[in-house]
């Protein structure tokens, strides 16, 4: 029986919007620059956003029949006021992932891409220069050397590596600072430990670590070929619920807070900013998982969150793919919203 939190005599702020107002005409693209699939976004030590953009004809044929392709996802530069800065990275034509998924920026600068449909992570210098490659480039599996469908990278506090190998291993997997494996943890199901999909992860101002795992039966089978998922994941696990997961920072299972449909984890302070039910934000106490603040509708399918020093939140929304009937919404895949209280 999974256990979580009792937050149900806690009160949230009457103000809707939380003490956060919408920063209009952010970003300012330039002049026949639209970005239409926002996958990713992250700020470094110096205050720069970076915004990691999907290639939109690649990610619209099979993954996998472009597998010897890297595809044209792009990582831009934008002042916190929203001035294009630039692209960010190599100069010439090669794209960052086959399926970029989310953006991690160190405390020192050193930058990881998630590339889902590549099975890679990697490690890139401040100025792009590749330095690590984990997993196998088009090549899925569940070992120390393949993931199956990666969501998310985070680095801890003692320099290992954590990968959320999402998708279809339903695992996360520590690696040595210097990309050596140490070990798996979880596997697919509802338990305590066990995962759907974990899809963001996250660290806490004491070093636990917080993973996003939402519930569903095979998230997005037409990007697979036979023999990539086992047959029984095709159906949604009985009984499973939305959850965040908190473990000690070995992987222990420690206990969960189901009150929240999490799709992406920031930080910040001793506070833990989740993107729930896709479009809303819910700001929790990092100990209890009480809900102390909410926005609503901040954004289209939240796919990640990112804080910058000032408190400020900005979003990557992959509305195009995800919108459903809200396909054609007006609005930029990525938002900033400043702190006003």
């Amino acid at each position: 029986m999974c256990t979580s939190h009792d937050v149900s005599n806690h009160t949230e702020r009457d103000d809707p919007r939380a003490g956060y107002r919408r920063v209009e005409d952010w970003p300012r693209y330039p002049a026949g620059m639209q970005f239409e699939m926002g996958s990713g976004v992250a700020v470094d030590r110096n205050g720069i956003i970076y915004l990691f953009t999907r290639d939109i004809e690649h990610w619209a044929a099979h993954p996998l029949a472009l597998k010897d392709k890297m595809g044209k996802s792009s990582i831009s530069m934008f002042t916190r006021e929203g001035d294009y800065l630039g692209k960010w990275g190599p100069s010439d034509e090669r794209g960052f992932a086959l399926g970029a998924h989310t953006l991690y920026i160190e405390r020192d600068g050193m930058f990881w891409t998630t590339d889902r449909d590549g099975h890679t992570v990697r490690k890139y210098s401040p100025d792009g220069e590749l330095l690590l490659t984990l997993g196998t480039f088009a090549e899925w599996g569940c070992d120390a050397t393949h993931f199956n469908g990666p969501t998310a990278v985070l680095v801890q506090n003692n320099g290992n590596i954590v990968v959320a190998d999402g998708y279809w291993n339903s695992r996360l997997v520590f690696f040595s600072p210097e990309g050596e494996f140490i070990r798996s943890v979880g596997q697919w199901g509802r338990g305590p430990g066990e995962f759907c999909t974990p899809h963001a992860i996250t660290q806490d101002s004491k070093g636990r670590l917080l993973v996003a795992d939402l519930c569903g039966g095979n998230f997005h089978a037409y990007m697979t070929v036979p023999g990539q998922i086992a047959p029984h994941r095709h159906e949604p696990i009985p009984g499973c619920q939305h959850r965040i997961q908190r473990l000690d920072a070995d992987g222990h299972y420690i206990d969960e807070w189901t009150h929240i449909m999490p799709l992406s984890l920031a930080t910040y302070g001793n506070r833990i900013y989740a993107s729930d039910r896709m479009s809303n934000l819910a700001v929790l106490d990092e100990d209890t998982g009480a809900v102390l603040e909410r926005v609503e509708n901040i954004a289209i399918y939240i796919h990640q969150l990112a804080m910058d020093a000032h408190g400020d939140l900005y979003t990557a929304s992959v509305y195009p793919e995800h919108a459903g009937e809200k396909r054609g919404a007006e609005g930029p895949s990525h938002r900033r919203w400043t702190r006003t209280a």
